[in-house]
């Protein structure tokens, strides 16, 4: 279950009633019900982002969310912040004040997994303070509903925070380039995930159903993409693997080759030389390393 870790000092606030939950994968969100007295003030930090929502409040516009410590500024109207992850925020009340609100706390790459590649890094990471958004509102009301009611089945939670992440990111209908390629985000998680795997064997429906896709798409896309098949582009990162392995360990070349993932180490000679256009033996010895006995 996912909990988030956050870290707070408060001042002149105090709940008038138990907090309540709901959890649904990658999120966790909590209605509070509080009494904010003249000059009650917060200081907040999590390593998660989160989306604060005012539900109700006595007295509309008293209380102001920030990046500095300050006094409180008048007028203050907008009922949504969203805190990225790591950013220390202060709260302030004008004057006394009953509040109801919605904490919303994303373990963000679960939830984002939906979206796939359509949220930018960049937005994630850029705080909105204190703005109004009525589809928001509305959807944070119903989330609230499933918090203090006996609630609906969990799709439906899952359904609305899905539905608020792409109000709040604005995001808009996945397009695929002419080519029919990958975008940057789903491109960018296929190379990371060949690289990281590539002394073993990967089988197509493995990656392309980490991305959502079928095999014979995700298969055309890569490499309108990147010009690449798959394969060569396992096979290039494993090829860097042997290189490495080449120059670090001083191993014969048949425990490279069966470290590396090669059926032998003809194979492995083979698939180097494709590649680099020498030997790997030849291709070390230009690099000032040492043959072992078997090279």
């Amino acid at each position: 279950m996912f909990h988030p870790n956050m870290q707070a000092s408060v001042e002149g606030f105090a709940p008038s009633t138990m907090p309540a939950w709901r959890v649904w994968p990658g999120v966790m969100a909590d209605v509070w019900d509080v009494d904010g007295f003249a000059g009650a003030r917060g200081e907040y930090v999590s390593s998660h982002p989160r989306l604060f929502v005012v539900l109700e409040q006595t007295s509309p516009g008293t209380i102001e969310i920030a990046t500095e410590r300050r006094q409180h500024s008048p007028g203050t109207q907008g009922r949504l912040s969203y805190i990225p992850a790591g950013m220390r925020t202060f709260s302030f009340v004008g004057e006394q004040t009953h509040l109801r609100h919605l904490d919303l706390h994303f373990d963000i790459d679960l939830p984002l997994s939906r979206l796939a590649d359509a949220i930018d890094n960049d937005r994630l990471e850029m705080p909105r303070l204190m703005f109004d958004h009525p589809r928001l509102l509305t959807l944070a009301t119903l989330m609230a509903q499933e918090c203090t009611g006996p609630g609906l089945h969990d799709l439906y939670g899952e359904s609305l925070v899905t539905a608020m992440l792409v109000e709040l990111f604005e995001v808009g209908r996945t397009r695929r380039d002419d080519r029919g390629g990958l975008s940057p985000r789903r491109l960018r998680m296929a190379q990371e995930y060949l690289e990281d795997n590539c002394l073993r064997t990967i089988r197509l429906g493995e990656i392309a159903g980490k991305l959502g896709l079928s095999q014979s798409y995700f298969c055309t896309a890569f490499r309108a993409s990147s010009g690449f098949t798959p394969h060569q582009w396992l096979m290039r990162a494993r090829i860097d693997r042997v290189k490495s392995l080449l120059k670090d360990s001083g191993s014969r070349l048949s425990d490279v080759a069966s470290v590396a993932g090669f059926s032998d180490q003809a194979h492995m000679t083979r698939v180097f030389k494709q590649y680099v256009g020498v030997t790997p033996a030849a291709w070390l010895q230009h690099h000032g390393g040492k043959p072992a006995t078997d090279r």
